[in-house]
């Protein structure tokens, strides 16, 4: 009995386990591509409004709503 085939094949299991879970993982944390204008919009607004950061956090909240992505506080 060849015993390299029964110690390769709970490895490779292993790592199609991991590969699946590792990709999984990036996909459940990826933000999706509509939210990324609020933020870019964020700083935008944060470096032409002079102190004014309370308005541009209301806009960045009121953007994630309207967009449908997870409410969040703005971005240091």
């Amino acid at each position: 009995m060849d015993t390299r085939t029964r110690s390769i094949r709970p490895r490779l299991l292993a790592f199609a386990a991991a590969a699946f879970g590792l990709g999984a993982a990036l996909a459940a944390g990826a933000e999706p591509p509509q939210c990324l204008h609020c933020v870019q919009d964020y700083y935008y607004c944060r470096d032409h409004s002079g102190n004014d950061y309370g308005t541009c956090a209301n806009y960045f909240s009121n953007c994630l709503m309207d967009s449908g992505c997870p409410a969040g506080l703005p971005p240091p």
